[in-house]
């Protein structure tokens, strides 16, 4: 029994003494460089936010590949959330909770100007807008009277900015059609100017194609003397607190890079990619997609002008050059 005793005891120790060595073996660094599971780094979450649309399709792309994960030399956990308006999206950035927000190149500007702590980290698309009449008297900007109500998505919209500059250019006055603005969403919009409950519908893609098929309506043109074909429309905004992680920085960087890429060479794959997350038959999104209007590019194009426009316009307070827009 003595004997059984000490033998017990003696396993007892050998046991205590392999449970110190692990634990000691933790807190150091392994030979050749490795680095122990206590050094290693703590996993990294970021979380990134978007609207509705086929502008965004390099969203669903880097959501469906994984892309942040593939570049990003670590554990990090990606999710991504979808939002009904920019101002959710800005106060989600000021309040930490989301890290990188998509959204329309004015709300960018204004948010930046403002004091948001973001940059443009990557454009995303160009796309087609267009403002349309049901009166086939109003044909010019000039035309339009007092009495004439704009359907746009909002004011401060990329919308409403490319109706004050084509106001500016066209009349002299950049908010000489500020009172004729009727605030309602997109679909709000194209379903008022066929009831005849607004005059004008100044709205982007997928429903400007919509609303081009109807021969009943026709199309002032200025706009696009203003805006014109591949400048960039929507763009990435990454709080600063990205730019503090160089690894992390490149990681995003390189996943729109990809995701755009995909969507310039694998058609096949982009259509099947959108038609489930927009809930579309292929065959409806690949017209969208073959519209020339509808570009996917990471380079940013007349976003300078833009901010310039606002600026002296009155739309933001502070002037703001590239190095305040982009990293």
């Amino acid at each position: 029994m003595k004997m059984l005793r000490n033998r017990i005891l003696s396993v007892l120790c050998v046991i205590a003494i392999m449970l110190l060595a692990g634990c000691g073996a933790q807190n150091t660094t392994a030979k050749n460089g490795e680095t122990t599971a206590a050094e290693a780094k703590p996993t990294k979450t970021i979380n990134i936010a978007y609207q509705g649309g086929i502008g965004y399709a390099p969203i669903h792309v880097m959501e469906t590949k994984n892309l942040i994960e593939k570049n990003y030399p670590g554990e990090i956990k990606v999710t991504f959330q979808k939002l009904d308006s920019g101002a959710a999206i800005n106060e989600g950035i000021i309040g930490g909770s989301i890290q990188i927000g998509c959204m329309g190149v004015a709300p960018a500007v204004s948010g930046a100007a403002a004091g948001i702590p973001y940059k443009i980290v990557s454009g995303l698309c160009a796309q087609s807008h267009g403002l349309m009449s049901n009166n086939p008297e109003i044909r010019t900007l000039a035309d339009i009277k007092d009495t004439d109500k704009i359907a746009l998505v909002n004011t401060g919209s990329i919308q409403h900015i490319l109706l004050a500059m084509t106001a500016e250019k066209v009349l002299g006055d950049a908010h000489a059609l500020d009172n004729n603005i009727q605030k309602m969403s997109h679909a709000e919009g194209m379903a008022a100017l066929e009831s005849g409950t607004v005059q004008l519908h100044l709205t982007s893609s997928p429903f400007i194609y919509q609303e081009r098929a109807n021969e009943r309506y026709n199309e002032l043109t200025e706009l696009n003397e203003v805006w014109p074909v591949g400048n960039t429309f929507l763009v990435a905004m990454a709080s600063e607190s990205i730019s503090e992680d160089q690894e992390l920085f490149q990681a995003v960087k390189k996943a729109f890079d990809e995701a755009i890429r995909f969507i310039n060479e694998d058609r096949k794959g982009i259509v099947e990619i959108e038609s489930r997350y927009l809930g579309l038959e292929p065959e409806e999104v690949e017209a969208d997609l073959n519209q020339p209007e509808c570009q996917f590019s990471a380079e940013l194009k007349g976003v300078q002008d833009m901010a310039d426009f606002m600026y002296r316009a009155g739309f933001i307070e502070k002037e703001m050059k590239a190095e305040d827009l982009m990293f």
